[in-house]
């Protein structure tokens, strides 16, 4: 990244902030609903949102260098260098809304707790997804493919729920495989922590448990981020996913992402076979 970025850019852009927030950090988990949904917004719309600065359907490199400029200056309030704290704290807002919906997509019933059931649902089904050959295991080595009508990469190029992250979860033993009762274990031991013994889990619990995930996501980007281990995130260093990101998708290196650059590929095929027909 060039030192264009300044944190003295910190005007318009700061409207951009919470679109902008999936970008430079992880995405807030889903807990065992993980993986299962999809954002209604496109990818365009979302990206223009966050740095379309001028409105005119187009995203310059010079509007993504003052987007990235803003947010970093407020949450550092102008210093040079970013806390993992202030790291976090950039998502905690959009985390606690997204894991009060997804305690209420969970408690089927309404009443307003979580059973077991309720909690373990999801990441079984998720887990039939991942198990392709019906082998009642799922293989950590295997290359997951895209759901059909999705891109393989969503969320700004960071991959949904990856292989990698459900085998973080769930592969207890290590072993590269995860078996429908080591799932079973799993889920069931994040269920009793999050509990606290009891048969149910509340919406504070389920908030308190999922923040402890969430953290911890949090600081193992910010440990990918932090080049050189010092325990603080220059901007350049803050700035690496956007920027990777303009740069892989400005297949014309014009310095500039309109929208056919913007929007996923397979649904830029998908528009061109249909305008063909």
């Amino acid at each position: 990244m060039k030192c264009s970025v300044r944190t003295a850019w910190i005007t318009a852009a700061i409207v951009a902030a919470p679109a902008f927030a999936q970008m430079e950090g992880p995405q807030p988990p889903d807990g065992p609903m993980i993986g299962l949904q999809r954002s209604n917004d496109r990818q365009e719309e979302r990206l223009l949102r966050a740095f379309d600065l001028n409105h005119d359907g187009k995203v310059t490199h010079d509007e993504m260098n003052r987007t990235i400029g803003a947010r970093f200056a407020a949450a550092t309030n102008h210093a040079p260098g970013m806390a993992l704290s202030q790291f976090t704290a950039l998502h905690l807002a959009e985390f606690r809304q997204h894991a009060a919906n997804t305690f209420r997509r969970l408690d089927w019933d309404g009443n307003g707790r979580l059973s077991l059931a309720e909690y373990a649902a999801p990441q079984r089904v998720r887990f039939m997804t991942l198990d392709e050959g019906g082998a009642a295991a799922v293989s950590c080595a295997q290359k997951q493919q895209p759901a059909r009508g999705t891109s393989r990469r969503s969320s700004y190029g960071r991959s949904n729920y990856s292989l990698a992250g459900f085998c973080f979860d769930n592969d207890l033993n290590r072993d590269g495989t995860v078996s429908r009762s080591e799932l079973d274990a799993a889920v069931g031991k994040r269920f009793a922590a999050a509990a606290g013994g009891a048969s149910f889990i509340t919406p504070a619990q389920y908030t308190s448990s999922e923040e402890e995930r969430f953290t911890a996501a949090n600081a193992r980007t910010f440990q990918r981020l932090d080049r050189d281990n010092d325990g603080a995130l220059t901007i350049q260093e803050f700035a690496t996913t956007p920027l990777r990101l303009f740069a892989r998708l400005d297949r014309n290196k014009d310095r500039m992402l309109t929208a056919d650059e913007i929007q996923p590929r397979s649904r830029y095929r998908s528009d061109a076979r249909r305008l063909d027909d």
